[in-house]
């Protein structure tokens, strides 16, 4: 009985350890908006044009984004860019020599585990604009629209407490993140 007792007990704590940390990241998700750019290939060009239109629509999305103060604030903003933000990536990759054509959509999508410096994001489902370029069957690129970490660092590492520039900026930002989000170190994946 006592055996039967501790089975219960153990599988009854698991499974509640479980649903907070279910519940934790479900918060986050909801408290955050990705961005994500999928690159026509992998060939050397096909990933340099990614990073030049994901470079561009960071610029293009900073001057409004760094007033936005509630994720919802930017689920609105973003939606009602998204012809605006699509006529951007066609111009860019025009400009380069390219007539892929461009997708963006505004959804909600899987992102493995993901950190940016100190900042760990779990794996799951977010909100997310995302731009396909072409094929979309290239390695892809994401970062955090808000709070407006891909803002602070735009290159592939993400952001960087080495950097004491980066290092300001990102505090400010800190302020802005969700519960669940985790300080530590993850396996970049790309």
């Amino acid at each position: 009985m006592k055996k039967i007792s501790a089975i219960i007990l153990i599988i009854s704590i698991t499974f509640l350890g479980s649903q907070i940390i279910a519940g934790q990241n479900r918060a986050l998700a909801d408290s955050v908006l990705r961005f994500h750019v999928l690159a026509n290939s992998d060939s050397p060009e096909d990933q340099n044009l990614k990073l030049e239109v994901k470079d561009h629509i960071i610029k293009y999305m900073a001057a409004e984004f760094s007033q936005t103060k509630d994720v919802n604030e930017a689920h609105r903003m973003t939606e009602e860019k998204l012809l605006d933000i699509q006529k951007e990536a066609e111009t860019i990759i025009g400009k380069a020599g390219y007539d892929y054509p461009v997708e963006v959509v505004l959804g909600t999508f899987e992102f493995p585990t993901k950190s940016y410096g100190n900042l760990v994001f779990p794996q799951g489902d977010y909100s997310a604009l995302r731009i396909i370029i072409g094929e979309g069957a290239g390695k892809n690129w994401w970062c955090v629209l808000f709070p407006p970490l891909c803002m602070v660092s735009s290159s592939d590492k993400g952001l960087s407490m080495d950097n004491p520039r980066e290092a300001k900026v990102s505090l400010k930002c800190l302020e802005l993140l969700p519960k669940g989000v985790k300080l530590g170190k993850a396996k970049q994946e790309e």
